[in-house]
Order: structure tokens, then sequence, then C-alpha cells
């Protein structure tokens, strides 16, 4: 009888070994499930900072126009913010006049444009964002900006 009782002790000793392990995986588990959600929603965020900066460039552009630029090339390494930015509330952008051309892709053949380059750049640093965007503006017509390219732009960009 009295080996009976210590078969029964370990056997309950193995059976909370093992439920001890499969808790601490499970909350493992959550964890790495969590940290995963907060990255998604941080880049999420930084996304949308850098499309209100997008939007603000535009503004700034149809309230005043930057002069034309010499060989525009895009700016280097924007993650790192080097070179001239404005500031907006929600992030930082440049802005270049590209020049005008009656060649633009998706506008009427023919019709003159002004393209303007916005790269805008989230506030947020952990998850930071880029943004480009190639606007036309029609000389002709008092018409609204219309964005004719656009792509993000990553840190190996």
């Amino acid at each position: 009888m009295n080996g009976q009782r210590g078969v029964v002790l370990l056997l309950a000793l193995v059976l909370c070994l093992l439920l001890s392990l499969l808790s601490a995986s499970a909350l493992r588990d959550a964890l790495v499930e969590t940290r995963m959600t907060g990255v998604m929603r941080d880049g999420l965020l930084a996304f949308e900072q850098a499309e209100d900066a997008l939007r603000a460039a535009e503004e700034a552009f149809t309230r005043g126009p930057p002069e034309l630029c010499e060989g525009c090339l895009p700016p280097p390494r924007p993650h790192e913010l080097q070179g001239s930015w404005q500031s907006s509330k929600s992030g930082y952008y440049q802005l270049q006049n590209l020049g005008v051309t009656r060649k633009a892709v998706h506008m009427p053949e023919g019709e003159q444009v002004t393209l303007y380059r916005v790269t805008a750049v989230s506030q947020q640093l952990a998850a930071r964002q880029v943004l480009e965007a190639v606007y036309a503006v029609p000389t002709a017509q008092a018409e609204a900006p219309r964005r004719i390219l656009w792509r993000q732009r990553l840190r190996e960009d």
C-alpha cells in the first residue's frame, strides 16, 4: 500500500510539470502575438502619418509651387531625413518641381501639366514609412492636382 502512494505522488508531480510547460508555452506564444500586433499597429500608424504628410505637401504646392529644380533626383536615404525637409503635423515632406510636360501618364494625351514629386516621411521613428508620389497639375485649367504615380520606399531604396 505504501508503494502505491509514492507512485501517485510521482504521477501527480509529472502531470503538474507537463501542465506548467504547456502553460509557459501558451504564455510565450501570447507574448509573441502581442508584440507582432504592436509592430503591425506601429507600421500602420506610420503609414497613415506619411499619407497625411503627402496631403500636407499637396496643399503646400497648390498655395505656392516651388522653383523648378535641376536634375531632380529623389532624396537620398529619406528614412534618415537627410537634406532639407519641411515639417507637417504628422511627418516631414520634400517637394520638388520636375517641370512641364505633355507626356504625363494617366493624363489626356497632349495636355500640358506641371509635375511635382513629393517625398513624405512619417514622424514615428520605430516603424518609419516613406512614401513618394508624383502629382500632375494641368497648366491650362485651374484643376486640382492629380496623383499619377505612387510608391513606398523601403530602407534599401
